[in-house]
């Protein structure tokens, strides 16, 4: 097995574990925000899956990826959970056919990356690794979310 595969199971895995959270929030749970937090769960996996689609499809893949990052953060656009649902499978497949075939040495190459008005330098295996990360955290985030608004 490639890497590229391994890493796109450890996402599958992160993945798996968010939309069990997201099952089991009612829509008004999806969209409220825990007293004191930011957020909401729905707000939380929006903003993931343009952060994967980004760091994934965009500079590892080389696609370009369209991505309004403060939309992703609208509280006024309700996120409906079969819409978010069906967007998790859209998005990991086209990862996959990224990641799957993905030659090891190509895990090397450098790519560039914006993040805000910064522009990184990195190897394409670390911009995975970025994605793989932020599901943690906010797998996280989402675990907590889900007992202060009493889901699951």
């Amino acid at each position: 097995m490639g890497e590229g595969l391994r890493l796109a199971r450890h996402l599958d895995d992160l993945r798996r574990a968010v939309v069990e959270i997201v099952q089991s929030l009612d829509h008004d749970r999806l969209n409220a925000k825990p007293a004191g937090l930011s957020n909401t769960p729905g707000i939380l996996v929006r903003h993931l899956l343009g952060s994967e689609r980004y760091w994934i499809h965009q500079v590892v893949g080389g696609e370009e990826v369209c991505r309004d990052r403060q939309a992703e953060f609208d509280p006024t656009v309700p996120v409906r959970r079969e819409d978010l649902l069906q967007r998790v499978e859209e998005v990991a497949r086209r990862t996959h056919e990224i990641l799957d075939d993905l030659p090891d040495e190509r895990l090397g190459d450098p790519v560039e990356a914006r993040t805000g008005d910064r522009t990184l330098r990195l190897e394409r295996g670390d911009a995975v690794l970025r994605a793989l990360a932020h599901w943690a955290y906010h797998h996280g985030q989402l675990q907590l979310m889900r007992r202060l608004l009493g889901g699951g």
